[in-house]
């Protein structure tokens, strides 16, 4: 079957190369939410409170963040780190651990000659070895699930040479793999959490950018050029993310790899009331200034908005607000006026796509729920995430790829 020039398959291209350029600014918005909100590294320290929680001794996730070490990833003071290694956390339970065999000492009470009460503290030597300062110190906590996970991670530490000493490397392994273990966890619980901000986000720029998805490909499936040229830059795209596919999840990636290809065709473009791309300039570059004041949005998440704006002003398809389209044209009083202007605009349309945009443009019962539907499509569609929707995209231009006839069958055939 011949998938190249299948107009379902371009249809199909064209929509998610668009819901994909749309996703980098939902992926960036929430990004900026959540570093204002100090969302990750929230999250991070309470996953890490409830992996530590003890209550029959002392409150490791405290100890955990207090500790030099951790304190150090702090990029200001009320910011906790969003990533903590492996290898970090392994090599700072330990020591905490190991700490208690010095604090944690024994004190006893003892009656003098004249029956007063005297304080002695245990003053056994504390060893230099880190293992071994690790096992006073589990020998000092109280029986509990947390105490007995560090033991058994000790059993299992054992010297294969000498089975009376502690291999310290396979016990860092060990809670290296239990952190690791967890924090899988803990990333799948992070994920739906954030959904629920993609939804909101989502149906904001669906909102905010009047993105009407049935609109949307109506249009396509009427504007030859303007489907092709999505096409088109939907390959160029792919073609750039395939030069490292581990990078999808990167939104500086993503950003870098899109591709906007321009009408090769002035006489056939269709020039479609898209978004003011200048007045949301001028909000970020406002947002940016202020961000110098509060340190509220990252400098990063600045360009990152400024780049999304221009790519989707640059992809000329019918979104966004003005009086001659819908729905703001459904209260538009002057509406002779309305039409001319409209025909002269896109005097280069097809009459299929000039009589259906005159018909969306009017006001009925009909159109205002095919609007309703395409703008929650799009929001739920928006809410899935750039990542995504790249993804997909890789997977449809293949698909379409794999179905073009060779150069040599073409003449052969002719």
């Amino acid at each position: 079957m011949n998938f190249a020039d299948n107009n379902i398959l371009l249809l199909l291209i064209s929509l998610v190369f668009i819901y994909a350029v749309l996703s980098i600014l939902v992926s960036i918005l929430t990004e900026a939410w959540n570093h204002r909100s100090k969302a990750r590294g929230i999250f991070l320290k309470d996953s890490i409170y409830k992996m530590l929680k003890d209550p029959l001794n002392k409150d490791y996730g405290y100890l955990f963040y207090n500790h030099v070490t951790i304190s150090g990833l702090k990029s200001a003071p009320d910011r906790l780190p969003h990533y903590i290694s492996s290898r970090m956390f392994a090599e700072v339970l330990i020591d905490i651990i190991a700490q208690q065999a010095i604090h944690n000492r024994k004190v006893e009470v003892i009656l003098d000659e004249t029956g007063n009460k005297r304080y002695q503290m245990d003053l056994t030597e504390i060893p230099s070895d880190i293992i071994k300062r690790f096992q006073l110190g589990l020998k000092t906590m109280n029986t509990s699930p947390f105490t007995d996970l560090m033991q058994s991670f000790l059993d299992k530490s054992k010297n294969e040479s000498l089975p009376e000493e502690t291999d310290y490397s396979k016990l860092k392994a060990h809670i290296e793999q239990w952190f690791n273990d967890y924090m899988d966890r803990v990333s799948g619980w992070y994920k739906t959490k954030q959904q629920r901000k993609f939804l909101i986000i989502g149906f904001i720029v669906a909102i905010s950018l009047n993105v009407d998805s049935l609109h949307l490909l109506k249009v396509l499936s009427l504007d030859d050029n303007l489907k092709n040229r999505l096409v088109e830059s939907a390959e160029e795209t792919v073609d750039n993310l395939k030069k490292d596919s581990t990078m999808r999840s990167d939104l500086s990636f993503l950003i870098k790899s899109t591709s906007i290809v321009k009408s090769k065709n002035d006489a056939n473009y269709t020039a479609f009331d898209s978004i003011d791309a200048a007045k949301i300039q001028r909000m970020i570059h406002k947002l940016d200034s202020s961000s110098r004041i509060r340190n509220g949005i990252a400098k990063k998440e600045i360009r990152q908005l400024d780049s999304a704006v221009n790519m989707i002003a640059e992809l000329n398809v019918p979104i966004g607000w003005s009086s001659t389209v819908a729905p703001a044209s459904w209260w538009c009083a002057n509406k002779q006026a309305k039409e001319l202007s409209f025909a002269i605009a896109h005097d280069s349309k097809s009459p299929g796509l000039i009589d259906y945009m005159a018909h969306r443009n009017s006001w009925s019962w009909g159109n205002f729920f095919k609007y309703l539907l395409g703008i929650i499509i799009s929001g739920v569609s928006l809410s899935f995430g750039a990542p995504f929707w790249f993804d997909i995209l890789t997977k449809f231009v293949n698909v379409r790829r794999s179905g073009k006839i060779p150069e040599g069958d073409k003449s052969s055939k002719s």
